[in-house]
């Protein structure tokens, strides 16, 4: 069988007829297939975009709040040594503090000693002081008699009397002594 070219020309017209339409639809729905490849595309690259900006202004977030971080660091090492000038501080406070407790308690012995010889002045005075000056007034009232008289009497007697009231000091002041120290011991016991 043996095909003219008048045959292949007809068979061509019919072929094309035929198939014109069906590829003209092919070719449409390629177009439209395109078409919609080509939008979704550009919708899926518009996304990457909207991604990709969405994560620059993250990272530039995170750069914000690494700063803000750095920042709050920083202010705690400000604090933080703050605290150690404080604490410098408080420690120079307490050395301060303890030499004017020890000052303190140097001037407490030194005022009960002092004290302690007040007392002893005083007991001085009025047991000692005051009795010998009134026993050589006493005395000297008599000078109207004769001094030899007066002096021979009044010198023995004035003696005794000086001395007694030495020794009733003496006692006073051995009395005072026990009875701190009585004290101190009930303090310590």
């Amino acid at each position: 069988m043996g095909f003219t070219s008048e045959d292949i020309n007809t068979l061509e017209r019919l072929f094309d007829n035929k198939l014109q339409p069906l590829y003209v639809q092919v070719n449409e729905r390629f177009e439209q297939v395109n078409k919609r490849l080509d939008e979704s595309t550009e919708r899926t690259e518009a996304r990457f975009e909207q991604i990709d900006k969405r994560f620059e202004q993250m990272d530039k977030r995170f750069e914000q709040i690494d700063k803000r971080f750095e920042q709050i660091d920083e202010k705690f090492r400000q604090i933080d040594k703050r605290f150690e000038q404080v604490e410098e501080s408080i420690r120079g406070i307490k050395v301060q503090l303890n030499k004017v407790e020890t000052r303190l308690d140097n001037l407490e012995k030194d005022l009960a000693i002092v004290k302690s010889d007040l007392e002893q002045t005083k007991c001085i005075i009025e047991n000692e002081i005051q009795r010998n000056i009134k026993i050589v007034a006493e005395n000297h009232v008599d000078l109207s008699r004769k001094f030899t008289e007066a002096l021979s009497v009044s010198q023995t007697n004035e003696l005794y009397h000086l001395k007694v009231n030495q020794l009733e000091t003496r006692l006073v002041l051995l009395e005072n002594k026990f009875d701190s120290l009585a004290q101190q011991q009930k303090k310590v016991v």
